[in-house]
C-alpha cells in the first residue's frame, strides 16, 4: 500500500484522522457505523484531516489493538472490517476498510445510547428518521411495500380508485 493510491480529499469513501482517539473514539468510531450504513468506505489514521499531511501514528500495535477493541465493542451489530497497517517513509499507517452490511442499521453505543450514522459528502452525520427507518428495513431485508397493513382488505374499498380507472380508459 502507498498513500498515493489514496484520494487526496475526503470523500464519501474516504475519512483520514491524523491519530486514533482513545478518549473521544466517537470523533472516528461515527465513521465505521456510517460507512456500514452507507456503501462501505476507508478511514485512514496516520494523515492529519485539515491539510492531507502524512504524520504517521505513534504506536501502531496499541493503535491498531485499540481499533480492533473499540470497534467490536461499540458498534452494533459488529460490522465486517479488515485492518492493515504499512509503512512509508518510516512512518506507520493503519487502513480500516469498513463494508457495507446487511444487518442495517450499525449504532455507535457508548453510554447506553445508541446513535446509527451515514455519510453525507465527506463527512459522518447523525442519521435522519427517514434514512434510520429506511435502514431498519433494510436490515429485516423488507422494503415499506412489504409492510403489512393495519387494515383488513375486507374493510376497505376501491370503487372510487376503479370508477377513475374506467373514465380515464373511456378519454383514451
Amino acid at each position: 500500500m502507498k498513500l498515493n493510491n489514496y484520494e487526496k480529499v475526503e470523500n464519501t469513501n474516504i475519512d483520514f484522522k491524523e491519530k486514533v482517539e482513545y478518549k473521544k473514539p466517537k470523533s472516528w468510531l461515527k465513521s465505521v457505523s456510517a460507512f456500514a450504513n452507507s456503501n462501505g468506505g476507508i478511514l485512514l489514521f496516520g494523515v492529519r484531516d485539515f491539510d492531507r499531511i502524512p504524520v504517521g501514528l505513534k504506536d501502531i500495535v496499541k493503535d491498531s489493538e485499540k481499533v480492533s477493541e473499540l470497534i467490536n465493542e461499540r458498534i452494533t451489530p459488529l460490522p465486517r472490517y479488515e485492518l492493515n497497517t504499512f509503512k512509508e517513509d518510516d512512518k506507520d499507517f493503519m487502513e480500516v476498510k469498513i463494508g457495507d452490511g446487511p444487518r442495517t442499521p450499525y449504532y455507535y453505543d457508548s453510554d447506553g445510547r445508541k446513535e446509527a450514522f451515514i455519510r453525507s459528502g465527506n463527512q459522518s452525520i447523525p442519521a435522519p428518521k427517514h434514512i434510520l427507518d429506511g435502514l431498519i428495513l433494510k436490515g429485516q431485508n423488507t422494503t415499506f411495500d412489504e409492510l403489512p397493513s393495519k387494515y383488513d382488505i375486507s374493510d376497505v374499498s376501491f370503487t372510487l380508485l376503479n370508477a377513475s380507472l374506467k373514465m380515464k380508459q373511456v378519454k383514451n
